[in-house]
């Protein structure tokens, strides 16, 4: 079972990433933090979703694993060919697994306590 702390702060950490790419993606010189924040996001996404799937056996998890890995493979690529639309691809990736993180939040802490919880 997820517990309630690792929902908090998986939701906390891809908020605060997301959060610092939307303020400085705009901004020139900041571009560069943009860029690396997007990356760390996605590193910690990738490592939620296997640990989701290996620990927990959460089967939602292994689709944005596979999806994460293939993207990591075709990046490359991508990034020489289709600047723009590579980086818009990774952005819509991180949005969706945060929305999904979100969704997973909010029924993790739904989820009734037990009499030893309450302490």
């Amino acid at each position: 079972m997820v517990s309630r702390l690792r929902m908090k702060l998986d939701l906390l950490i891809q908020g605060v990433l997301l959060t610092t790419f939307g303020l400085f993606s705009s901004l020139e010189p900041w571009r560069t933090t943009a860029i690396v924040a997007l990356l760390i996001l996605g590193c910690i996404q990738i490592t939620s979703a296997a640990q989701l799937w290996l620990w927990h056996h959460y089967r939602p998890a292994k689709m944005y694993l596979w999806l994460f890995l293939g993207a990591a493979v075709v990046l490359p690529f991508g990034l020489h060919f289709f600047d723009s639309l590579a980086w818009l691809c990774l952005i819509a990736m991180g949005i969706a697994y945060f929305s999904h993180t979100i969704y997973m939040a909010i029924v993790v802490l739904r989820r009734p306590r037990s009499f030893w919880d309450i302490t």
